[in-house]
């Protein structure tokens, strides 16, 4: 072979390198998140799932996709796999509980893979649903978003139009919430939580749920202004129990002991043993209930369902609007074979671009990550105006603590805990320094 004709391949092979074509030896990818439970082969899901992994390959040659079933506590899981080195190559991550992966050193900065990949714009994200993977600002990527949600307050129709009460609209605020959830609380006799006569001892419908469960409360403590861990993490003196978090705590519990808007938990528990909590938001007995797009799914297929029956709404504000994004997104294993990984970035690629980011609207589980698709599901979806105002929060949301804090699942079981004590009757100041002495001992270790 001459020089030249040497170095004319060469030159090709680099040139087509450039734009993925050529690779170094053929690969295969172990990817965990496209595999349906065994009830839902052959759902539209499933069909999906299965049309994305055979166009991939087909447009990659070479490269084998190995899709994996997510197994039982796949987090735990997860953990022992990596630090063995036999973790899947890519897998779909809780943004909830990334930021372990990330101080272990697990997950591979994706800008990497903008570098690779070049039509990998990071544009096609929404920036506040990025930023889960990215703790500092212009610092390293670990992870693309996939899909998410804000959490919001659904609420029933009917038990609106039963109590005489309007419907909820965007922007309302912490009073106008309070003096809603008692209007649409009614007793046996039709009385409601502001009447003097109410009788708090023969309740037929419940303006609100409250549950002892920080992520489905921790949102309040921001929209008082207040938060629950130092933004470098390393106490909750000063936040869990500042002024503007008790003064949320105390909101929060007063629906429950002042207001009586809300079961507390005993009686909470023994309504849902009796019939599923689905089953009795359906029904009318809860009019308001905190909780995010995945809800969509069970209440649809709910035999008690009827399009229009329910709505969702915003979350009220008190100094700020504010809410919780929820999202999970797409990482690469940090110690990748350098031979795999161009055909790992480009399949991170292709799962976060606009071809299969529109099949998110065939489950109705989450807000596609990649703002084109997001809002052409709108439209596409059984319900638009549900839609939209689960899009128009995602402004307002801010990211789990558990994209922050590696230790967060313990600091949040100790919240859970907390104010389980303090819905039960506990008083609240006590009950937080109790709370804020147990989360400083876990940040210190």
């Amino acid at each position: 072979m001459s020089s030249r004709f040497r170095l004319f391949i060469l030159v090709l092979c680099l040139a087509l390198m450039s734009v993925g074509i050529v690779r170094a030896q053929d690969v295969e990818l172990n990817v965990v998140g496209f595999v349906v439970p065994l009830e839902e082969q052959g759902t539209p899901l499933d069909d999906a799932y299965k049309a994305f992994i055979g166009g991939f390959q087909e447009a990659h040659p070479g490269v084998t996709v190995n899709a994996l079933e997510t197994p039982p506590e796949f987090d735990t899981q997860l953990l022992v796999d990596l630090a063995a080195g036999t973790a899947p190559d890519i897998w779909n991550q809780d943004g909830s509980t990334i930021s372990r992966l990330i101080d272990n050193g697990y997950v591979l900065d994706m800008q990497e893979c903008v570098e690779l990949v070049p039509e990998l714009n990071l544009d096609r994200f929404f920036p506040s649903v990025l930023a889960i993977h990215q703790p500092e600002p212009d610092g390293p990527i670990y992870g693309l978003p996939n899909d998410f949600t804000p959490m919001v307050i659904y609420y029933n129709v009917k038990s609106f139009e039963r109590a005489g009460v309007e419907l909820p609209k965007a922007g309302w605020t912490w009073d106008e919430f309070v003096d809603t959830a008692m209007r649409l609380t009614l007793d046996a006799n039709g009385n409601n939580a502001t009447s003097a006569d109410f009788d708090s001892e023969n309740v037929v419908q419940w303006g609100f749920r409250v549950r002892r469960f920080v992520f489905e409360w921790i949102y309040r403590v921001w929209q008082n202004g207040g938060d629950v861990i130092s933004p470098d993490g390393s106490t909750a003196s000063g936040y869990l129990d500042s002024p503007e978090a008790i003064a949320a705590i105390t909101w929060l519990r007063d629906l429950v002991t002042v207001q009586k808007v809300a079961p507390p938990p005993t009686t909470l528990d023994q309504l849902t043993q009796q019939l599923g909590f689905l089953d009795l938001f359906l029904k009318g007995d809860f009019a308001m209930f905190d909780r995010g797009h995945w809800e969509l799914v069970g209440l649809r297929a709910n035999a008690l369902f009827e399009p229009g029956i329910f709505g969702v709404v915003g979350q009220p504000q008190g100094t700020n609007r504010a809410t919780v994004l929820y999202e999970s997104g797409f990482v690469i294993r940090a110690d990748i074979p350098e031979e795999k990984k161009l055909a790992a970035c480009q399949f991170v690629e292709a799962a976060t671009n606009l071809e299969y980011q529109n099949t998110k609207v065939l489950t109705g589980i989450a807000i596609s990550g990649n703002q084109e698709a997001a809002a052409a599901a709108i439209e596409k979806s059984p319900d638009p105006a549900i839609e939209q105002a689960f899009y128009d929060e995602v402004e307002f949301g801010r990211a789990p603590y558990g994209a922050a804090f590696a230790s967060w699942p313990t600091i949040e079981e100790l919240l859970n805990s907390m104010m389980e004590r303090i819905l039960a009757g506990g008083e609240v100041e006590a009950e937080v320094a109790v709370a804020v002495e147990e989360i400083n001992r876990e940040l210190s270790r």
